[in-house]
């Protein structure tokens, strides 16, 4: 089939422009997305280190995480809102790298002061955990589905690696040094994310705009049945991930390990998500993705995970168990994805931003369940847990995929979002 030059070569400029729009969304949204992931690892050394405390370590984590949930409507509603919410981030940034600072000299800065600076940064995580990734149509315009592929990729390279980097310089550099990094990261990010080709959408940012925002996103979360159905698969699935590092070091005890072994089979699962996530931003298998429906994807994809994951909890040795979940790390990778894409296409431009950060804010509070019920049913027989952390994954096809009416302005197959 002949294909003029010009075509050819405007497909060209067209595919390098879309790699370099990736790679400067890459480029800042891993750091910043490292920092929020391995930030508690530092906190937790630094406590130790400087104050001889553990329970304070899981203080000021605690302290960290929790305003995220909290703040997150109204987070997600200013940074509808704002008018350059490129400026919104970088001074989001700012602050989250000024509470590491404060941190850092925990012991020489009052206990108090620490805490304030911190319950600061955790009202801004969700910009970085949520509203970053309403942005990705923006960011990188053109290939729909691949896009938040590339967001799935930079969750999931950000999440096995900023624990494990964090841990280094910890070692290299003390954990005051790992938490001065980390601030310094912070604000680079935030000065990456300054590059990408973002404007705001004319919201106002006054209380009682605000205010307005918040109701009419809520409204859409509560009564859009795909969306409400996209969101709580999403936080269910979160139970069992919840779940998985207590019983990943229970399973090893069981097989004759040491505790420390439970963090190998962390990793495998880490990295197949990781793998997954690496295979399905590949343009070719990209554009075989986007041919299903993302509510099928992500119902098929999570339904995969869990039945690795079952496989995980029957295999006979440790090596198999930790081989079956690096392979039902896999799919959760392209479930991710479509799960983002299903949010954006369910969701106004005018509470997109609100809608993926009280998603995200959902499926934090369901992972921390997850970690309370496993810690609670602690003595029952690991492989028999290690079953339960499948079925959260296995209830995410029932959700998405039992009839549902969609709303008369709704009823398309998949309508076209305002902006």
């Amino acid at each position: 089939m002949f294909r003029s030059p010009l075509v050819g070569g405007r497909w060209k400029a067209g595919a390098v422009a879309g790699r370099r729009a990736e790679a400067v969304y890459l480029a800042g949204a891993i750091p910043v997305r490292l920092v929020t992931n391995g930030a508690g690892v530092a906190l937790a050394l630094a406590a130790a280190t400087r104050l001889d405390s553990v329970a304070i370590g899981g203080v000021l984590i605690a302290v960290l995480n929790a305003p995220s949930v909290v703040a997150a409507p109204v987070i997600g509603a200013l940074t509808d809102a704002v008018g350059s919410p490129k400026r919104f981030m970088l001074g989001a940034s700012v602050v989250l790298a000024a509470a590491l600072v404060t941190a850092a000299f925990v012991g020489a800065v009052p206990l108090p002061l620490v805490i304030l600076g911190l319950l600061a940064g955790g009202c801004v995580v969700p910009v970085f955990i949520g509203g970053l990734s309403a942005w990705v149509d923006e960011a990188m315009p053109g290939d729909h589905a691949r896009g938040f592929a590339v967001d799935a990729l930079s969750y999931n390279l950000a999440g096995i690696a900023g624990p494990a980097v964090v841990a280094g310089m910890s070692a290299l550099l003390t954990a005051t040094g790992a938490l001065l990094a980390l601030a310094a990261v912070m604000v680079a990010g935030g000065l990456l994310l300054q590059v990408l080709p973002i404007a705001g959408r004319g919201g106002a940012a006054d209380p009682r705009s605000l205010a307005r925002g918040v109701a009419r996103a809520t409204r859409h979360l509560v009564t859009h049945g795909p969306l409400a159905r996209v969101v709580l698969a999403g936080a269910v699935v979160q139970l069992g991930a919840g779940m998985m590092p207590v019983v990943a070091v229970l399973v090893a005890v069981h097989r004759g390990l040491a505790e420390s072994a439970g963090g190998l089979l962390l990793t495998a699962f880490s990295i197949g998500g990781v793998t997954g996530a690496l295979l399905v931003a590949v343009p070719a298998i990209t554009r075989r993705v986007a041919a299903v429906r993302p509510r099928l994807m992500m119902a098929v994809s999570f339904t995969a995970t869990g039945v690795l994951t079952l496989l995980a909890a029957v295999s006979p040795s440790f090596a198999l168990t930790a081989v079956a979940l690096a392979l039902s790390g896999l799919p959760d990778a392209t479930g991710v994805a479509a799960m983002l894409r299903l949010r954006q296409e369910e969701s106004p431009a005018d509470v997109r931003a609100q809608v993926f950060v009280v998603a995200a804010g959902t499926r934090a509070v369901t992972a921390a369940i997850g970690a309370a019920v496993a810690g609670a049913v602690a003595g029952l027989d690991p492989s028999l847990l290690l079953g339960l952390v499948a079925v959260p994954w296995l209830t995410a096809a029932p959700i998405l995929l039992a009839r549902f009416r969609r709303p008369r302005a709704d009823a398309a197959e998949a309508p076209t979002p305002a902006g």
